[in-house]
């Protein structure tokens, strides 16, 4: 089937994410699966091992955030093909069904995952219960990361939360990063005098 490469960009982030994005792509046998769709990202195959060791180590509750809604699908095929007990939200989930989403996580630690799409995951999300959270892909917009990195860090939070963002080394997602991060550098900047100055420069 033929694909539409009028965005090559957001083409090439999802070859960084993950094959199954593509149509046509995911086996049509169910034999060996998950070995699959674990193997055949990058991504996924660090993912698998931190939510390995987490699981090992007992205790956590995490969140995984990604921009696209197919990469929750595929990241929901995974926590159920591994077992992992999760709650999701994205722009398809009503008021209703993310509320009692988030009220099911933060007051039950056998759910071990919330998948949340990044723009979907933000202002009024509270979700003290995880010390956890997994960026899978960056936003262009460094604000949406930050912002859903805020969704764990929230009144109630007694735990020292840790953040980890997956990105794949010479790709277009260096590109994606290093955008970001010239954003942020405004950040740093202050005005005094009429004159911008970095911060602690005297």
């Amino acid at each position: 089937k033929q694909i539409r490469l009028q965005n090559v960009l957001m083409q090439l982030r999802k070859c960084c994410n993950h094959p199954f994005l593509f149509p046509g792509v995911e086996p049509s046998s169910d034999d060996d699966y998950i070995t699959q769709l674990i193997d055949g990202s990058g991504k996924m195959q660090l993912l698998d091992r931190l939510m390995q060791g987490l699981r090992a180590e007992g205790g956590h509750q995490v969140l995984i955030f990604s921009q696209m809604t197919r990469m929750l699908d595929i990241l929901e095929e995974y926590c159920a093909l591994r077992s992992f007990s999760y709650r999701r939200l994205d722009g398809g989930v009503s008021a209703d069904e993310r509320q009692q989403a988030m009220l099911e996580f933060n007051s039950d630690a056998s759910i071990d995952v919330f998948l949340l799409s990044t723009r979907a995951g933000g202002q009024g999300v509270n979700l003290q219960a995880a010390d956890t959270c997994i960026i899978f892909d960056s936003d262009w917009n460094p604000h949406m990361d930050l912002q859903a990195q805020d969704r764990c860090h929230r009144i109630g939070q007694k735990k020292v939360v840790m953040v980890y963002r997956l990105a794949t080394a010479a790709t277009v997602e260096e590109k994606v990063l290093n955008a970001a991060k010239q954003k942020l550098k405004l950040e740093q900047l202050v005005v005094s005098k009429g004159k911008f100055k970095d911060i602690g420069a005297a």
